[in-house]
């Protein structure tokens, strides 16, 4: 059995992993890095059998409508996971050509991948043609899922992992393998208790309406939007919603078996306004405590209006909630204290601060799933602190730090 990376090793982005096996190819995420401009993975192989996607973020599925281009591939994701990818490799090529960027594929190829993709639940097994893998969940957002691969020998592929519960779906639970291939995001670094985070961040809210000022709160469209509003529910604020999160919404609604509770999601939503158009932005700005708004890096979308808009105001607030990659407006912001837009640096004079909502699961909770894995190799991958892992978990297996582009057996 050989694996390739053909990105996302040793970073977070562009993941994409090939398994050789018994004659077949398997391909497991295929995904970009959305820097400024995209990076991208080394190409697939034109032999590729079966590609399983873990999830829809861009760094694991941004380059999967190349994949229609192969003589035969299918790609197998669960409906959820087909759905918000659809959306975000369309958004990928229009912010493309925004750019000026030469995007890496066309709408055609878009629309070709209907046509190669199995949906299969998330608590499935897929058998095709001697290959045989186990779908489970991967906790992380709607629809991600875990993938063991059932040959030579037992792989488990992790894709995004989280471990504990969050308001939009439970965490995910090992499966005993031979080789697990797991995410490293945050090795070396633990999550501070959620719910002390989210009652921090309520009241950080609290404060900026009091003095008269707006909470801008950036965050993905794909789970993080969502996890805010939930958090925000009953809160008592006015919060106003914009972006590409209203899509997704929509998605996660139409599949309420994939989220934790449907009915608290549902009930979340229904007290939040919903900016429908760029024209009534203005009256967001006029009546919102909250506004919650793409994009979560501040490089792009709805939020660049309402920073443009208020970073004059002392008395407004700037809250992230996500990872901020470096060379991002708001990496940026976070150093610096600036912002750049339209060529224009500009520096707010309210406050900014950062919460932990993150989807991945911590250093401790990624030993104890490798541990509970029983797996006898670790492979651990999408993750640029990778080291700070190895002592712990080579006190119960093999450890693997494999290297973009470079063949290793098992």
């Amino acid at each position: 059995m050989e694996l390739r990376f053909l990105g996302g090793a040793s970073e977070v982005g562009s993941l994409g992993l090939v398994i050789r096996d018994q004659g077949r190819t398997l391909l497991f995420d295929y995904g970009l890095t959305p820097t400024d401009p995209p990076t991208y993975p080394r190409p697939a192989p034109t032999n590729v059998d079966v590609a399983f996607l873990s999830h829809a973020h861009l760094d694991h599925s941004g380059m999967t409508p190349l994949l229609s281009r192969l003589p035969r591939s299918r790609v197998v994701a669960t409906p959820v996971t087909a759905a918000v990818a659809d959306l975000l490799t369309k958004d990928a090529l229009k912010v493309a050509r925004l750019e000026g960027y030469l995007p890496p594929y066309s709408p055609s190829d878009i629309h070709a991948l209907h046509g190669r993709f199995t949906a299969v639940d998330r608590h499935a097994t897929f058998r095709h043609q001697g290959i045989e893998v186990e779908l489970t969940p991967a906790g992380h957002i709607p629809g991600a899922t875990m993938a063991l691969y059932r040959g030579e020998k037992d792989v488990l592929f992790t894709g995004d992992l989280q471990t504990i519960p969050t308001h939009l779906v439970g965490g995910a639970e090992p499966l005993e393998c031979d080789v697990l291939v797991m995410e490293s995001t945050y090795a070396g670094r633990e999550h501070p208790d959620r719910r002390e985070t989210e009652r921090r961040f309520r009241d950080r809210i609290a404060e900026t309406v009091e003095r008269g000022g707006k909470a801008i709160v950036p965050a993905f469209a794909v789970g993080r939007a969502q996890e805010v509003l939930m958090s925000l529910a009953r809160s008592g604020f006015t919060t106003y919603l914009d972006g590409m999160a209203r899509a997704v919404n929509e998605i996660y609604l139409a599949a309420p078996e994939y989220l934790a509770d449907a009915r608290r999601f549902r009930q979340a939503l229904e007290g939040v306004h919903v900016v429908e158009h760029a024209g009534a932005r203005r009256h967001a700005l006029e009546d919102a405590d909250v506004i919650v708004t793409t994009g979560g890096m501040l490089d792009g979308g709805p939020v660049l209006y309402y920073l443009g808009e208020l970073y004059r105001d002392p008395r407004s607030s700037i809250f992230l909630t996500g990872f901020q990659v470096d060379g991002s407006n708001g990496r940026q912001l976070l150093d610096e204290g600036t912002l750049t837009i339209d060529d224009t640096t500009i520096r707010p004079l309210g406050s900014v601060e950062k919460f932990d909502f993150s989807a991945h699961a911590g250093h401790s909770d990624l030993v104890r799933l490798a541990k509970e894995s029983r797996a006898k190799t670790v492979v651990l991958m999408h993750g640029d602190r990778r080291e700070a892992l190895r002592a712990d978990l080579e006190a119960f297996c093999e450890v693997v730090l494999p290297v973009n582009g470079k063949p290793f057996a098992l």
